[in-house]
């Protein structure tokens, strides 16, 4: 393939890849740039764990509401409207001086990521059904890239004139370029369906199926966000280390080489889509028997490495038992992990509270070896 054809090809992969990469950009600079919001806005603990709460339940809410639409009415509409409220919600940032007119940005940014996310991954299958499930590996490695470098540039931002705004400075000129990229962008698609792919689209949702993957993912991201909301905390009390946060980074770094691997190997999702829950759960099990920082470090970073190959391994079912709905299906996975993502972290303090970090992260452990016995039936399904 010459140069212009392969260009030509995947000219709309990059948008789609593009995207996601900016959801996690966003999603890791605004947890690193909500202390230095607090402490412009003179806000409490509990005031920036409210701020934080409100982009969780945006995004939560988002593919609850409109899930079904991007199907009726396409995905480039949906695509082009939402990242240019993206472009909106960094200017409201940016003008706020107070709290509410913050929050108020950041329920719009939340909203507006949370259409992108499930209506790119959805373009992507469609565009690109033959090779749609290698490149399911690669669209959720660009959210775990865009969540570890934007920590380092909101570090960046604060040697500006601007400040921690320097950071949504930045995300609003790349949210309007890639609205107009968007905007230009033809969405037919790149590759010809297969006999197989029509028989499935002809078949109709395959509703077993889409529960099956919705409570994979409830588990699995109601289990990261307790995990990761309180690693810090949990290395700190238990393991008297005050490094926690490069444990966080850790993890994150290895969804990277994780996720793409999937991409690699996908071809095994049959097998892949259990072993990532089964080393995910045995990994922080284990987590909880350590007690010396210098073996924490590569035990999270193990941990993290199975859990990046949760989502993806999951996606490529996507158009399986979509029945041609990619958007409502990917739509009701996001919607029910950011229900998980609620549910569980806020029980995580009461966890804490009876059984203590090493009961409570033991308890999640075996949440995901629930996972492993969802995960287990989800190839066995047929039409």
């Amino acid at each position: 393939m010459g140069k212009s054809a392969y260009w030509a090809k995947n000219d709309l992969s990059l948008l789609f890849l593009l995207s996601i990469f900016m959801n996690g950009f966003e999603t890791g600079g605004y947890q690193a740039a909500l202390l230095y919001v607090g402490q412009e806005f003179d806000l409490s603990i509990g005031q920036q764990g409210l701020l934080a709460a409100v982009q969780l339940f945006a995004t939560m809410i988002a593919p609850l509401l409109l899930g079904p639409l991007a199907d009726r009415i396409g995905k480039k509409i949906m695509l082009v409207f939402f990242t240019a409220a993206r472009t909106l919600s960094a200017a409201i940032i940016l003008l706020a001086t107070n709290s509410p007119l913050f929050a108020a940005g950041i329920f719009v940014l939340g909203f507006a990521c949370s259409i992108v996310q499930y209506v790119a991954i959805a373009g992507m299958q469609d565009t690109y059904p033959q090779t749609r499930n290698q490149r399911m590996g690669y669209i959720t490695a660009m959210f775990a890239l865009g969540a570890v470098i934007a920590p380092l540039i909101v570090g960046l931002s604060l040697d500006t004139p601007w400040g921690w705004r320097g950071f949504f400075v930045l995300s609003a000129l790349i949210f309007l370029a890639l609205t107009v990229l968007l905007a230009r962008a033809d969405f037919t698609p790149r590759e010809e369906p297969t006999p197989a792919e029509l028989a499935q689209i002809e078949g109709g949702m395959h509703l077993k199926g889409v529960t099956l993957l919705c409570a994979i993912m409830f588990i699995y991201v109601g289990v990261e966000n307790g995990f990761c909301f309180f690693l810090n905390s949990f290395m700190a009390d238990t393991i008297d280390s005050a490094r926690g946060y490069l444990a966080l980074s850790l993890f994150w770094l290895a969804m990277i080489p994780s996720r793409f691997l999937c991409g690699c190997f996908a071809k095994y999702r049959s097998h892949l889509i259990y072993i990532a829950p089964l080393g995910a759960a045995i990994m922080l099990a284990l987590l909880t028997c350590l007690t010396q920082e210098i073996l924490v470090f590569p035990a999270v970073f193990v941990f993290g490495f199975f859990c990046g190959a949760v989502y993806p391994n999951v996606l490529t079912y996507v158009a399986d038992f979509a029945g041609g709905r990619t958007a409502t299906v990917t739509a009701a996975i996001t919607a029910a992990t950011g229900i998980g993502a609620t549910v569980i972290s806020a029980s995580f303090g009461f966890l804490h509270e009876q059984f203590g970090f090493t009961g409570a992260f033991l308890i999640l452990a075996a949440l995901l070896a629930l996972d492993i016995l969802i995960a287990a039936m989800v190839p066995r399904l047929k039409r």
